[in-house]
């Protein structure tokens, strides 16, 4: 089995038990209180006049976070759906009987 297969496998096993939501949910968390905070420092900067280009390039990186921890919290709502199709024994079985 090539190595991208057995990360996925890996993957999907750690959603399974719980594990990987909880990571998931966490990061989707720290990904909030990164976007919140790259936000108060771009009003603060509106506020201390920064260069515009300080403030365009520091709006980028909100604007990627902000998206990364939306597409997150998709894929951690559509987990039970995708679960639910997957079939777990020949997971186990590929991952060597995990």
């Amino acid at each position: 089995m090539d190595t991208g297969t057995k990360q996925l496998l890996n993957r999907w096993e750690s959603l399974r038990s719980g594990a990987g939501l909880a990571r998931a949910t966490s990061v989707a968390r720290s990904l909030w209180l990164l976007g919140l905070a790259l936000f108060l420092v771009i009003v603060i900067g509106l506020y201390c006049m920064l260069p515009p280009i300080v403030l365009v390039a520091i709006s980028a990186v909100m604007g990627w976070v902000i998206a990364e921890r939306n597409a997150l919290k998709s894929r951690i709502a559509q987990w039970p759906t995708f679960a639910s199709y997957i079939d777990w024994a020949r997971v186990s079985n590929d991952l060597g009987g995990k």
